[in-house]
């Protein structure tokens, strides 16, 4: 049995826990091997702590509800009450702070992660940290949501030497530019992706670059080794592109797209950029259109492999850390 403690219980948590709830049907975990929640942590929504397991199908039904009673413990110290339960994965799907890269959680317990901010700015640190402590760091969710494209980087296109990744890592933004396209204007687009639950009342990190930042930072970990300096990094977001600019980009069959990018130049130099750029038809960019993602991945030997899926989405996050899970357990 493997036990499991939520650090928060927002939206992505609480897909966790209703994929949980029907794993057999999405992916089969190894014989007899159950996920059992021993811990909900939070200090926004109130804690439980339950040595013989927690009733997750009444927890999920009175949150869909926005009722969440039954979290009925005032817990300050989240860390000393992560390192007093016993339990094998925490689960840290916490807001993403990019400017300090925190909270980062330290124990001797394995960790599944989608908070972007500490390992956009100290991913080496924390993962030399959890080796040396014989512990696993999962971070799948991290990058594109449920689409594996961590565990593709490091396994799959393992030897096929990257020079470079760039792609739409952001739903929100792609999907007010995809609006624009038909005529709608930056304001309403933007209204409707915060209704549609894409956009936080407070847009500022997908509009204006920082959440694709992050995914630039931790893609050149991933790919290259290297930690970049985001001061060094040139950031600009959506919030300038006018209606007229994706009229004029349209009549050249040309649509406007976020792009970040991380590549290797002919000195061996790492570099990254987050920008808006104009996406012609025969690219593989051009098409993706709505809150969808996609990757094109440059290496030597295959050329341009892109790689599309969804960015967002409480189910699609969900599943990143639930195949976390399962790939710890059954390692």
């Amino acid at each position: 049995m493997v036990k499991i403690i939520y650090v928060g219980f927002g939206i992505v948590s609480q897909g966790l826990a209703e994929i949980i709830l029907r794993n057999n049907s999405i992916v089969p975990l190894a014989k007899n091997l159950e996920i059992q929640t021993v811990g909900i942590l939070s200090t926004i929504k109130g804690s439980k702590i339950d040595a013989n397991g927690i009733n997750m199908q009444q927890i999920l039904a009175n949150a869909t509800k926005g009722n969440y009673s039954l979290l009925t413990e005032n817990i300050l110290d989240i860390p000393k009450a992560i390192q007093e339960i016993n339990a094998d994965i925490i689960i840290e799907a916490s807001f993403t702070d990019i400017k300090t890269g925190q909270p980062a959680l330290s124990s001797d317990k394995h960790d599944v992660i989608t908070n972007k901010g500490p390992f956009a700015l100290g991913y080496k640190h924390i993962f030399n940290l959890a080796k040396r402590k014989g512990k696993r760091l999962a971070i799948e969710g991290t990058v594109m949501s449920g689409t594996p494209i961590i565990n593709v980087l490091n396994n799959g296109l393992l030897g096929s030497d990257i020079t470079a990744v760039s792609g739409i890592m952001n739903g929100t933004s792609n999907y007010i530019l995809s609006k624009m396209e038909v005529g709608m204007s930056y304001n309403d687009a933007l209204s409707q992706a915060q209704k549609l639950g894409y956009a936080e009342a407070d847009p500022t990190s997908d509009v204006e670059g920082l959440d694709t930042l992050a995914k630039v930072l931790i893609l050149a970990n991933v790919v290259f080794d290297v930690q970049l300096i985001q001061e060094n990094i040139e950031i600009k977001g959506i919030s300038k592109i006018t209606l007229s600019d994706v009229k004029e980009a349209a009549a050249d069959n040309k649509r406007w797209k976020l792009i970040g990018s991380v590549w290797k130049d002919n000195k061996g130099t790492v570099h990254g950029s987050v920008c808006p750029k104009l996406i012609p038809m025969n690219d593989s960019l051009y098409g993706i259109s709505a809150a969808t993602n996609a990757l094109k991945i440059t290496s030597s030997i295959l050329g341009d492999t892109t790689i599309v899926g969804a960015g967002a989405g409480k189910i699609e996050t969900g599943f990143a850390l639930y195949n976390d899970i399962t790939a710890i357990a059954n390692a």
